[in-house]
């Protein structure tokens, strides 16, 4: 089967729009800025990622530590035993959570635009 001039411009036409379609989706991508601090169900602390910090909640296990730096988030410590949330690292990117299961803790990030979260929860 051979393609015709229009079959060709056509598939070049069609994949022109898609990569403009994740242009325009990658441009109006929102960054996060604010982290909250979830502690059994209940918000416990809701900083902006602007200012560096590091504190500590304390959740059904003890104390985990919490870093904020350079608009990313992290959980440094938990007394949880498997410390997958830890393991997670920084998230930098609305809607990302860390979420710490046996401490009960949930991070999550927040964006200006947050309209879809809040029917979601």
């Amino acid at each position: 089967m051979k393609l015709t001039r229009y079959d060709r411009i056509l598939i070049f036409g069609l994949i022109a729009v898609a990569l403009l379609c994740l242009l325009i989706i990658r441009c109006m991508a929102t960054r996060a800025d604010a982290v909250i601090v979830s502690i059994n169900g209940r918000e416990a602390i809701r900083s902006p990622l602007i200012q560096n910090r590091h504190f500590s909640v304390h959740g059904q296990l003890g104390e985990a530590e919490i870093e904020i730096k350079d608009g990313r988030v992290r959980m440094v410590n938990s007394p949880c035993p498997k410390k997958e949330c830890v393991q997670t690292g920084w998230i930098d990117k609305p809607y990302q959570a860390i979420i710490c299961l046996p401490g009960r803790i949930v991070i999550r990030l927040t964006s200006g635009n947050d309209e879809i979260d809040g029917i979601t929860e």
